[in-house]
Order: C-alpha cells, then sequence, then structure tokens
C-alpha cells in the first residue's frame, strides 16, 4: 500500500483546470455517476490527490447558502468524490477527504459540509466521521423542485452542532 505522503493534493478553482484536466475530470464523472437526467450544481473548486504525476482521487467543493427551516446557513457541498478504478482500497479518498475537511473549516472558515450519497457509501461516509441527517428537503431541477432519493450527510466542522429542519439546497443538487 502506497504511503499517504507520496499523495500529493492539489487544490484548484474550476477556472484554473487546463483544458485537459477538464475533460479528465468529466471523463471520470461520467463513468462513476453516469449520465442521468439530474442537473448538478458544478464545483467550484477540485481537490486532487496526484501519485507522482497520476490523478488517482478527486473531490468537487462549492460554497452555497442553503437554508435549514427558512433559516440561512452557509455552508460547502462536497461531490464527485472519485478514486480511479486500479487506486481504491488504498486509503486515498480518506486521505483527500481530511483535506477537504481542512479546507472548509481553514481555508473557507464555514461550520459544515453536505454531501449527499447513494445509502450503499454509507458506511464509507460514516468512517470518515460523517452522519446522516434524515430531514426533509429539496431541491431545484430543471422540471421542478424535488427531494433527494438517496442520503443526506452532513460534517461538523466546528464547534456548532447542525442544526435539525428542514433542508432547502436553494438551487441544483451538487
Amino acid at each position: 500500500m502506497p504511503k499517504m505522503n507520496n499523495l500529493r493534493i492539489d487544490i484548484k478553482t474550476v477556472n484554473d483546470l487546463t483544458p485537459e484536466l477538464s475533460d479528465f475530470i468529466q471523463r471520470a464523472h461520467e463513468r462513476e455517476f453516469g449520465t442521468d437526467s439530474m442537473v448538478y450544481s458544478n464545483p467550484q473548486w477540485y481537490l486532487l490527490g496526484y501519485l507522482q504525476h497520476e490523478l488517482v482521487v478527486q473531490v468537487g467543493v462549492l460554497q452555497r447558502t442553503i437554508s435549514i427551516s427558512n433559516r440561512p446557513l452557509l455552508i460547502a457541498g462536497i461531490g464527485f468524490l472519485i478514486t480511479e478504478p486500479q487506486h481504491r482500497g488504498k486509503g486515498f479518498a480518506t486521505e483527500l477527504m481530511k483535506q477537504s475537511d481542512v479546507f472548509v473549516r481553514i481555508k473557507l472558515g464555514l461550520p459544515f459540509s453536505l454531501l449527499t450519497c447513494k445509502p450503499r457509501l454509507e458506511t464509507l461516509y460514516s468512517g470518515m466521521g460523517w452522519r446522516v441527517v434524515n430531514c426533509p428537503n429539496v431541491f431545484t431541477q430543471p422540471t421542478g423542485n424535488r427531494s433527494c432519493g438517496g442520503l443526506i450527510m452532513i460534517k461538523e466542522c466546528g464547534e456548532v452542532p447542525w442544526p435539525e429542519g428542514k433542508i432547502d439546497f436553494c438551487g441544483l443538487p451538487w
């Protein structure tokens, strides 16, 4: 198993991605998430994990004001975590998510991160300190508002506890 100190993590804004890197990320998204009819928000940043010059793991981050029971809350949205198939099971996703926690807490100064995922991934994320919130929720799609069909998981990045109540994504999901 490669040592985690061999994983170099770069943080790039979407505007800083080269066309080749953007294409690679897009192909990975299509491979992993398919081309369903859902429309998603684009990340503002990507955390990219490299072994030497090979991209092995990535995750997108965006900053968004959502609302909880009609009260605004600025959070980080975490999405599109992908480890390249030949590098799975080596701890790279866990290490990258630890770094995303640091990015959200220190660089963005936000109290919470939120992600959505399929139920089969609950164990993966809960092992990284995320927890499921079972609250009514709504997000926007071109066909109208709908709710998340999977899990909503949050990570508290500071001292403040997650406020319970209906979650409005105030836009597209991520």
